[in-house]
């Protein structure tokens, strides 16, 4: 008698995400990482692909380069003409997880749109983005500053607020009571960063945000909120016996905005780190345990 072979198909599953963040912390730039995942991380998760499907998540690959290795602006940034992002990431099985396909629909906020939640008189502009917002199955909020100023002034207030609304909302909409939030600590391959990046709670938000971290903890229970570390450049190498911990990326000293003129020192040994992780988990509600992605 025969015996069958049964062929396990890879799980499909979708996600609806608002990407919000405060100015400068590198929304953009992280997605066209995302898009253009580098070849080197292709041949060590061999099946492993991104595919744009949206008009705007094409144009982003189309811009990637420039955006990586020269310091380019994505022009689809605008407050009021924010990009929609619609892309698949097939992530092949690993000893610890199984096959999975991700359906993603994401949209990019400016970091205005997020701070104007910390300044009362601009409540209509917030007002503006929150439907929105409350619309998604999940959001990744990005930071990057850890000044006491701005973990004071701007995001402990501004999540205040949203958090707030997010409750309030919940009473009447019952699919807010499931919304999930990944906050990512992003441009970690600055050398004070790199090495608390395995985790990120504990030794970033905990240490470095200590407002904006009791916030989110007072607010969200712990199924519903979890904390990442990400860089979009990585750093010259983190494999042993060529330990090179020195951001992978030059920073002009002609006086422009880091956020749009940053860009890769080294193209050709590009491994950026943790891009996948914080969607994976918002997608399935499980952690990726393997720290390139």
């Amino acid at each position: 008698m025969t015996q069958s072979i049964i062929i396990k198909k890879p799980q499909v599953t979708a996600n609806d995400i608002r990407i919000i963040g405060s100015r400068k912390s590198g929304k953009t730039t992280y997605l066209a990482s995302l898009l253009r995942m580098p070849e080197q991380l292709k041949k060590q998760f061999k099946g492993l692909k991104i595919t744009a499907i949206s008009d705007d998540a094409e144009d982003l690959i189309g811009s990637a380069k420039d955006i990586l290795e020269q310091g380019a602006i994505f022009t689809g940034t605008d407050i009021g003409d924010e990009p929609y992002f619609a892309f698949q990431i097939s992530i092949p099985a690993t000893k610890k997880s199984p096959a999975i396909t991700l359906n993603l629909n994401v949209k990019d906020y400016s970091g205005e749109t997020f701070e104007c939640a910390a300044i009362p008189q601009k409540s209509s502009e917030f007002e503006e983005y929150l439907e929105d917002w409350l619309s998604a199955q999940s959001w990744m909020i990005m930071l990057t500053d850890w000044e006491t100023e701005n973990d004071r002034k701007i995001y402990a207030p501004a999540l205040k607020k949203l958090l707030k609304e997010l409750s309030e909302q919940s009473e009447v909409n019952e699919h807010l009571k499931k919304l999930k939030v990944a906050v990512v600590m992003s441009k970690c391959e600055r050398g004070e960063l790199w090495p608390c990046r395995l985790d990120a709670e504990e030794d970033l938000f905990r240490v470095r945000l200590k407002e904006t971290y009791q916030v989110l903890k007072e607010n969200l229970p712990p199924s519903r909120l979890r904390f990442f570390a990400c860089s979009s450049f990585g750093v010259l190498s983190n494999s042993y016996g060529e330990h090179d911990p020195r951001p992978n990326r030059w920073i002009p000293d002609d006086g422009s905005s880091a956020e749009f003129s940053a860009y890769l020192r080294d193209a050709s040994i590009w491994q950026p780190f943790g891009l996948i992780s914080p969607l994976y988990w918002l997608t399935t509600g499980r952690v990726f345990h393997d720290e390139r992605l």
